[in-house]
């Protein structure tokens, strides 16, 4: 993807920082002039994604100082939103409104009519509400980084006067980072699984020497620490993450801690899954990816253990595994400063991503209930419900998610975005096939996607979670599909596998569906039709 940087001062010091993508600047002080242009840079094909970086002081100009003229954040925010309606297929970053904290009016500034603290709050909330609403439109939290950090570490009076640049070195790492992490989240790349050692990681001490009730978990001191540390790790499983349990323990030990210490912000519950025993943890944390059908590429490790750290680190290198911070007392903030936004980073959350770790707790009910059944009475057993839904606009956000994320149960791995969704939504020549699943034990969402290329006759995705492979729910999206296809005169469809690492599973997936291979490429790339009767 090639982006191009819109600002209203020199911002030419980031570029180099957002390597390895081609960045490039806009002409000095274009940004409204280039996004109200049609025929602007920004508006041609030429860029994938528009950063807009701007200093919100040098928009407001007098007015910072109570002077009456002319309001360019207000243009800027109307320009924002033309500019990502008449480009839906464009990613456009911005941030919000964040004034310097120098203020004309003083102490007055917090209550008078002319206060810029209230003009800054009234603006950033006009802009969410925009963002809200435009699905290409991501946005960043300025003022969240400018209060972590300091606006004397970030901003350079020195650079500023000399050639219009606002911000140190510093802040352009910073931003860099933030920019990144933003960019990896709007397209769902962040990882699935944090699994997490438990004597001195989810609590103080070790159980089997302490006891249950005197591990350090309390209000006060080190012991407020790890339950911080707890709070922040629920928290994180209300945007989509599940928490495993990985420790070398004896079980009844650990039993007590959630049984009987009242001090424990986390239950079993939160967890998809717990290995609590002797074993090497890296066969352990196989073991857990096995049994939630995950990828090892999709798991974080948390271990206070160096050793341990190292082990999983070199033998399992597809897992990342981050130092662990030197001073309790740096846990609870470690965690949601440094680890969230680099691994676990979510820019859209739904109900999807609040439900997972109930979904997976119970597949883990359904696995041992097939364990027991011939695969017909477990069917049968589990009394199955699908929903279809066909170009629900309600539902791009998590299918773009899942092109982001699926990748054994997926025939051609295209990943796409919100707005390549939102697009084929609207495509009359385009449909997008969600197949929601439920059965008696609950609720999975959505777990079937297709996307079809109907004047093709062609279908361009299909994926499944793996959540629910076996239970034969994707001849019912290859029956509405081919619904569609004979709506449109259809009489043939097109399906393609195009091979990956991981998705070996469904390599002849179509020809169990009544699908003939016409072709198959050298680099293993095959095309199969089906007569539509």
């Amino acid at each position: 993807m090639k982006t191009l940087l819109l600002s209203n001062i020199n911002m030419q010091p980031l570029v180099a920082l957002l390597k390895p993508a081609e960045v490039v600047c806009g002409a000095y002080n274009s940004i409204l002039m280039d996004l109200v242009d049609p025929e602007s840079p920004a508006a041609s094909d030429e860029f994938d994604r528009v950063f807009c970086l701007f200093d919100t002081d040098s928009l407001l100009g007098d007015v910072a100082f109570g002077e009456e003229g002319p309001d360019q954040c207000e243009t800027l925010i109307a320009a924002l939103g033309q500019f990502c309606n008449r480009h839906p297929g464009k990613i456009v970053l911005a941030h919000t409104f964040c004034a310097s904290t120098s203020r004309w009016l003083s102490f007055a500034d917090l209550a008078h009519p002319q206060s810029l603290r209230s003009r800054e709050a009234a603006l950033n909330e006009r802009l969410i509400a925009l963002a809200r609403e435009t699905a290409n439109l991501l946005l960043i939290d300025l003022e969240a980084i400018v209060r972590r950090h300091g606006e004397a570490a970030l901003m350079s009076s020195t650079f500023w006067y000399a050639g219009r640049i606002r911000y140190t070195k510093q802040m352009f790492r910073i931003l860099a980072t933030t920019i990144q992490q933003a960019l990896e989240a709007y397209a769902n790349r962040s990882r699935k699984v944090l699994v997490l050692d438990l004597d001195n990681t989810l609590w103080g001490g070790i159980v089997g020497e302490l006891g249950p009730l005197d591990v350090a978990l309390s209000e006060e001191g080190g012991g407020r620490c790890f339950r911080d540390f707890q709070r922040a790790l629920k928290a994180l499983t209300k945007t989509g993450v599940l928490l495993a349990i990985c420790s070398k323990n004896n079980a009844a030990d650990v039993d007590e801690v959630f049984d009987r210490n009242e001090m424990m912000i986390l239950s079993r519950e939160d967890f998809a899954s717990l290995r609590v025993d002797w074993q090497p943890k890296p066969e352990n944390i196989v073991d857990i990816a096995n049994a939630l059908d995950l990828g090892l590429d999709s798991f974080v490790f948390i271990d206070d253990n160096p050793v341990e750290r190292a082990l999983v680190a070199s033998t399992l290198p597809e897992v990342a595994v981050p130092e662990f911070p030197r001073r309790v007392e740096d846990l609870p903030q470690w965690f949601s400063r440094e680890i969230v936004p680099r691994y676990f980073g979510k820019y859209f959350i739904g109900e999807e991503d609040r439900n997972k770790t109930a979904q997976y707790r119970a597949n883990e009910v359904r696995h041992t209930l097939s364990a027991n059944l011939d695969l017909g009475a477990f069917l049968a057993e589990l009394g199955i419900e699908c929903t279809l839904h066909v170009d629900s606009a309600d539902l791009v956000t998590r299918a773009a998610q899942m092109t982001q994320k699926t990748n054994q149960f997926n025939l051609t791995t295209r990943r796409y975005q919100v707005p390549d969704l939102k697009r084929f939504v609207d495509s009359t020549d385009h449909a997008v096939i969600l197949l929601d699943y439920k059965d008696r034990f609950g609720s999975e969402g959505a777990v079937g996607l297709a996307i079809l290329d109907l004047p093709a006759g062609r279908i361009d995705t299909f994926l499944m979670s793996c959540r629910v492979i076996g239970r034969g729910v994707e001849e019912r999206i290859i029956g509405k599909a081919i619904e569609l296809f004979r709506q449109r005169g259809i009489a043939k469809m097109v399906g393609e596998f195009i091979p990956t690492r991981k998705n070996g599973l469904v390599a002849s997936f179509y020809e169990g569906q009544g699908f003939s291979l016409v072709s198959q490429a050298e680099d293993g790339r095959k095309l199969y039709e089906r007569i539509i009767s």
